[in-house]
């Protein structure tokens, strides 16, 4: 039922009323209430509020996802298409209470037209957003080509340091 009766309205009325009364006849003849009561309510209160920040810490700070999560993304990706050698990386963090932020870098063959690249991660990307358990999902292709990866030779910096 979405609205209450006056029935039930009155009662919860006369309740309320009940209680304020007795709450002010004994403060009035027992001084020590109205301070205990303070009290209970404030550990009430700071009680809940730990509670609520414990439970919600480890969704705030990216914990990892479970083991069996992350072997059924692994799985889901190896199997959404054929081309896909391997996974470069697979992470997945959490992003609430019981979501997670999912990353793959997936492998694909070297000489694959872009186009085709662009639709197996795209749609991976899709599969793998609308899991339940997943809030966002980031796909990229590793690209292994060495052209594409930074190359740091230590005399070359050494030189540059002394110019």
């Amino acid at each position: 039922q979405a609205y209450k009766g006056s029935s039930e309205t009155e009662m919860d009325d006369w309740s309320n009323d009940l209680c304020n009364y007795a709450a002010v006849l004994a403060i009035r003849y027992y001084w020590w209430i109205d301070p205990t009561g303070a009290i209970i309510i404030l550990l009430y209160t700071m009680h809940s509020w730990k509670k609520t920040f414990f439970e919600n810490l480890f969704a705030l700070i990216g914990r990892t996802a479970p083991p069996e999560i992350l072997d059924r993304l692994t799985s889901l990706v190896l199997e959404h298409h054929e081309d896909i050698k391997q996974i470069g990386r697979l992470t997945a963090y959490t992003s609430g209470p019981d979501q997670y932020f999912v990353e793959v870098d997936i492998v694909l063959p070297q000489d694959m037209v872009q186009s085709k690249t662009r639709d197996i991660v795209g749609t991976l990307q899709v599969k793998l957003s609308q899991l339940p358990e997943v809030a966002r999902a980031f796909v990229r292709e590793y690209d292994s080509r060495a052209e594409h990866r930074i190359m740091v030779d230590d005399k070359d910096d050494d030189e540059d340091c002394k110019n």
